[in-house]
């Protein structure tokens, strides 16, 4: 069955130390690596998400048919924690910028930047009550398979042994910069700069019964990543 994940991540913002490499291929145009110490971000939660529930059953009698129950149970509700995750992110960036004046001439130049920016999360946590939650999920499908429906619906613990793995896909994404130079000697310069992107990426979610190895839920979600830097 489907799972609803009317829900998504945000990473939260960070501080870290960077550093930028620039190759200038002539005086207006220049080539610029961008990294630093990739940070710890934690991921907030937004929204709740449900798993679809159904079942048939006979009244006392057996004259008046089948009844047929459907509802959706909530899983977690993101929304009641601090944040649902935590994640070192790697971040490098690489963009071509162009200068305007003349160096030597001008103190002052503006740039404008285009490149592209990669984004690889690992060291992926999931915060201790979300984990609880996606556990007591793993339970209550565990004990729906084996025919314990009502253990299901009291939430008790299934004959399973589970366990939460998460993962983040890699992406790229464009990133656009806005900034300026100041010469004060010949050697030394001052640069400012802002830089925006735009990246969207998916987190996975899965709960697995050791005893058995079957994953027992699999769910994808958004990650939103708008970085200004």
């Amino acid at each position: 069955s489907a799972w609803t994940a009317n829900a998504g991540l945000e990473v939260k913002n960070v501080n870290t130390a960077g550093l930028m490499f620039n190759y200038n291929i002539n005086e207006h145009v220049s080539i610029q690596l961008m990294g630093g110490i990739p940070p710890t971000v934690d991921l907030k939660g937004k929204g709740q998400i449900y798993a679809p529930f159904s079942a048939t059953s006979q009244p006392f009698g057996g004259d008046s048919g089948n009844l047929y129950l459907k509802n959706n149970l909530l899983i977690t509700n993101l929304d009641q924690y601090n944040y649902a995750a935590s994640a070192r992110a790697w971040t490098p960036a690489l963009q071509a910028q162009y200068y305007f004046g003349r160096p030597g001439i001008n103190k002052l130049r503006p740039f404008l930047g285009f490149g592209f920016m990669y984004a690889y999360f690992n060291e992926i946590k999931i915060n201790a009550g979300v984990k609880n939650d996606l556990i007591a999920a793993g339970h209550m499908i565990q004990n729906i398979d084996d025919q314990k429906a009502g253990a299901a619906l009291e939430g008790k613990a299934s004959t399973g042994k589970m366990r939460v793995k998460a993962d983040a896909n890699d992406a790229f994404a464009p990133i656009f910069s806005a900034g300026f130079t100041y010469d004060f000697k010949e050697n030394w310069f001052a640069t400012a700069s802002v830089s925006y992107a735009k990246l969207d990426n998916t987190a996975t979610i899965s709960v697995l019964n050791d005893n058995t190895g079957k994953q027992l839920i699999y769910a994808k979600t958004k990650i939103q990543i708008d970085p200004l830097m």
